[in-house]
């Protein structure tokens, strides 16, 4: 029964049972070319008898193993490999079809090969996943046979059932020359005048003169000398930075059949990088419908690994997020001056400004950076020369459209919160620059 399973007829030999049964036909009119055919026919058949016997001389003709990522890179190329081992004593030419996850929605995967006689070889392909989460790969099966031109296939399965995780992108780092970038801000920052401030990092002890904070007055230190000695402290330089995630229907929109929210999550994951490696406190806050997810602010390289794996587990329904449940957390969470890094999406002015009033309220306690989008797909068609009367109207849209998020833009300038205005495929880049640069302005 398994060796019918895994019997096939090729093309090949339908054509040439075809060219039999022309032959055949003709015979009616001449019997010479009935002769033809019964010597075609048996040959055809023949060859089949000799090719089954040479395909099916081994029980296991070949041995294969998948190799995968232990993780993969949401929105970026990732690589797989099967390592094939030809057990038989001659070349085989292989078509390989992959049971693949059922994400990447692909009905029909074949991929076609060589397989040199009793050697090993590695054969790659790539995907590209869109969405984070568990990605299950199934058997993988194997049509080989003696050459392009044979007559017989062989099917063998190979029984494979292995599950990768999904992250954030964590292969954009090689793409972002994010040390580079961060190196040359503390270059450029290393001549910064140190400011004397109010935070907890110890600087020296000084002598107290008239409009010192005498809640500072170390009084040790007084009874010692015989005067009042005052703790004087330098400025906090680890900040907090918090990303804050709008998980709201707004994100939901895909470009390059990626949503919003799975470029604004890669964006997240490189910000917060970039911000421990410039020595500052990185957090995360998922704004939802219903609740806001949170981890504090801290520097450690583990929060690193904390903040990845929160990206990681976000689950949303995308209904309206709801901006002043955010406000009344930052506010009883948050209790220091904090940069807050917003990834949000506005459809139109008039609903930027149903969100205003608690952008301003937070604008008043924290830096606000509302990172948006900007519509590729649109500022594609209006780039497109106009050919008839409705490319008119759809570019004068489009261009409307467009207007509206400058119009933003400007807006929320006039209220002292800080904008960037981005395409999808470029945040993660624009976003640690426009960080960068508000650090060296000393914002916050």
């Amino acid at each position: 029964m398994a060796f019918f399973r895994s019997f096939y007829l090729s093309k090949n030999t339908f054509i040439l049972l075809g060219v039999c049964i022309a032959l055949f036909s003709f015979g009616l009119l001449n019997n010479a070319f009935f002769g033809i055919g019964q010597i075609l026919f048996a040959l055809v058949w023949f060859v089949v008898l000799i090719e089954t016997m040479l395909l099916y001389s081994k029980k296991k003709p070949m041995h294969i193993e998948r190799k995968l990522p232990h993780k993969i890179s949401n929105g970026d190329s990732n690589k797989v490999t099967l390592q094939i081992k030809n057990e038989l004593r001659y070349a085989l030419q292989a078509t390989i079809i992959e049971d693949l996850p059922e994400q990447f929605q692909y009905r029909k995967w074949e991929r076609k090969t060589a397989l040199p006689a009793q050697k090993s070889i590695n054969f790659s392909y790539e995907v590209q996943p869109k969405l984070r989460g568990i990605y299950h790969w199934g058997n993988c099966h194997v049509l080989f046979q003696l050459s392009k031109f044979s007559l017989v296939y062989r099917k063998e399965t190979f029984p494979f059932e292995q599950e990768v995780a999904c992250f954030p992108s964590f292969e954009q780092f090689n793409r972002i020359p994010l040390k580079a970038i961060v190196s040359q801000f503390s270059e450029s920052s290393e001549h910064t005048v140190r400011k004397i401030g109010q935070s907890l990092e110890f600087e020296q002890i000084k002598d107290y003169s008239s409009g010192d904070d005498y809640r500072h007055i170390n009084w040790k230190a007084s009874a010692k000398r015989g005067q009042l000695m005052l703790n004087q402290y330098q400025d906090e330089r680890s900040q907090d930075i918090y990303c804050v995630l709008d998980l709201g229907r707004s994100m939901k929109m895909p470009f390059q059949e990626q949503t919003l929210l799975d470029y604004a999550v890669n964006g997240c994951l490189a910000l917060s990088k970039a911000i421990i490696m410039a020595q500052d406190k990185a957090g995360f806050i998922g704004l939802s419908h219903q609740k806001c997810d949170f981890l504090p602010a801290k520097r450690d390289f583990k929060q690193f690994g904390k903040i990845n794996e929160m990206l990681y587990n976000l689950k949303t329904d995308f209904l309206e997020a709801n901006y002043e449940q955010l406000y009344k957390f930052v506010r009883l969470n948050i209790k220091q001056r904090s940069l807050l890094v917003i990834f949000t999406n506005f459809d139109s002015v008039n609903s930027m400004h149903r969100q205003l009033p608690y952008l301003k309220s937070l604008a008043r306690h924290h830096l606000l950076l509302v990172v948006f989008f900007e519509n590729t797909e649109i500022a594609k068609i209006i780039h497109e020369p106009a050919t008839d009367l409705k490319d008119i109207y759809t570019k004068t849209i489009g261009n409307s459209f467009l207007l509206q998020n400058r119009l933003i833009t400007k807006e929320l300038q006039n209220f002292g919160i800080q904008s960037l205005y981005v395409q999808p495929q470029k945040l993660s880049l624009e976003v640690i620059n426009q960080y960068l640069n508000l650090k060296r302005k000393q914002l916050l």
